[in-house]
């Protein structure tokens, strides 16, 4: 018999795998988390070089002319969305895994640490990995091996999962997961 992807999700004898954390889905979760963090915290650090320039003001004539070309109302200022309790306290627990899970693995922590952040700021992992010295394939186990320690936590200490406002990637329907004779 074949088992696959599909609405069920199964693994041996009909038990759910959405109740289960995987390396993945942790580091999917973690990703978010520092991305929640970045957005509401905003930029640490001296503030850069700032425009002194006064607003721009619009006559009448310049405010018709964007009403023709349908520019008008275009140019304003952008609103940031602040997160919700539900996201801060699942954000908050995320964070805390590394300490958690990998309070004797300092090596694993600032792998995963630097992999969180690449994948945040969307940069290249191997480049930082160079930048470091640390050779490419070592951080790389690294990272995943402290990702699988982090799920094997979770699992046993029963965090439920709560994929609730998080994308996940879901591989395509019909993979096979494994086969019974």
């Amino acid at each position: 018999m074949t088992r696959s992807w599909g609405d069920g999700d199964l693994l041996h004898d009909g038990a759910a795998f959405d109740d289960l954390w995987v390396p993945k889905l942790v580091e999917t979760v973690l990703v978010e988390a520092v991305r929640l963090t970045m957005r509401i915290a905003g930029r640490v650090g001296p503030s850069g070089i700032k425009n002194n320039m006064p607003a721009h003001l619009y006559d009448w004539a310049d405010q018709l002319a964007q009403v023709e070309t349908e520019e008008l109302g275009k140019g304003g200022n952008r609103v940031r969305l602040g997160a919700t309790s539900e996201q801060i306290t699942r954000m908050e627990a995320a964070i805390r895994w590394p300490i958690v899970y990998l309070a004797t693995e300092d090596d694993l922590r600032a792998a995963l640490q630097l992999y969180l952040k690449c994948k945040a700021l969307r940069l290249r992992f191997g480049q930082a990995c160079k930048e470091r010295g640390w050779p490419r394939a070592t951080a790389y186990r690294q990272r995943d091996r402290a990702l699988v320690e982090i799920a094997i936590g979770l699992n046993r200490d029963a965090v439920p999962v709560d994929l609730r406002g998080i994308e996940i990637e879901r591989p395509r329907t019909g993979r096979v997961l494994y086969e019974d004779e």
